[in-house]
């Protein structure tokens, strides 16, 4: 037998039972699963924070590729698991853990240029899930998300990993404090240029990604929100013809809400933007755009900014 495969049937015999396989389809990639996975290894923030919060970090032998911060309620259980890459790591680092279970936030990740075709690890008795928000097939560029995909990661999740009960509380809880926010939001419809970097031209969002969702979902209209994609290149003519009321500023490593915001103010031009001059800012963490489980936090957060502006 491939020794490969030979140590996935082992994990899987020290796993525990379940009463029945679970067969999950990720983006048109089907897996069935005889018993919970044991050497699961995350690819992206949004998958590792998945595991963490429903508690499954016993079953983790590694995480890779972290946007920012840990947030605190799960930094412990963070820690104990072992950190295999600052990006994606090489194919062999992963196989060199022996995993039976890859869950990746990005579709990047199972990519010709980083650990290949999903099938392909399945060839090899190793099941893996793409964060549904990231597949493209589910989820066109020119169709609004919903909170849906992150609703159905954690439901999945618990089931791979026989966590159901676990994954119900989530989810209802998850559920509860979007559903508050989109309920009562504070954006009262205002315009917003969503700014998450660049100065030559300004990198935003369009109509459909996960940044859009959060915008609407706190009562903010995007000043791009008709144009299709997640992540865009706008033109500063175009911000400053439409004066936005609010400026979202995106924190992130490669782009702090505090170097574009001295950008605006230090330009003669949009330093003239009416949401500059009144420092009409709100400040999002890149993490908590994305579907995965700090974008209630990420709503809750921009609601009570947008509050606080008035």
């Amino acid at each position: 037998m491939n020794p490969f495969k030979l140590s996935f049937v082992l994990a899987m015999a020290a796993g525990a039972a379940v009463a029945d396989p679970v067969t999950v389809d990720s983006c048109g990639a089907s897996f069935t699963y005889d018993a919970p996975p044991s050497r699961a290894i995350t690819l992206n923030q949004q998958a590792t924070e998945v595991m963490l919060a429903l508690g499954l970090q016993d079953r983790m032998v590694g995480t890779a590729y972290m946007d920012d911060a840990i947030p605190e309620q799960w930094r412990a259980a963070y820690d104990s698991v072992p950190v295999l890459a600052e990006k994606y790591p090489a194919a062999e680092v992963v196989l060199a853990q022996e995993p039976d279970f890859l869950f990746a936030g990005f579709g990047s990740a199972f990519s010709e240029d980083n650990l290949g075709a999903a099938q392909r690890w399945h060839d090899l008795g190793v099941g893996t899930y793409l964060a549904d928000a990231s597949c493209k097939d589910a989820h066109p560029k020119d169709v609004p998300l919903t909170q849906a995909p992150i609703l159905r990661d954690i439901e999945v999740i618990g089931d791979i990993f026989g966590v159901a009960d676990r994954a119900d509380a989530l989810i209802a809880e998850t559920r509860a404090r979007i559903d508050a926010v989109q309920n009562d939001p504070a954006g009262g419809g205002r315009t917003a240029f969503i700014y998450d970097s660049g100065t030559d031209t300004p990198y935003s969002i369009g109509c459909c990604g996960g940044p859009a969702l959060l915008a609407r979902t706190a009562g903010l209209h995007s000043i791009s929100s008709e144009v299709h994609g997640t992540w865009i290149d706008l033109s500063w003519e175009r911000v400053v013809a439409a004066d936005p009321e609010v400026i979202l500023l995106i924190e992130a490593d490669w782009s702090t809400a505090a170097d574009k915001r001295a950008y605006l103010e230090n330009d003669p031009v949009l330093a003239e933007l009416s949401a500059v001059r009144n420092g009409r800012y709100v400040v999002v963490p890149f993490s908590e755009t994305l579907l995965g489980m700090r974008f209630a936090d990420g709503v809750e957060r921009v609601n009570a900014q947008l509050k606080a502006l008035d």
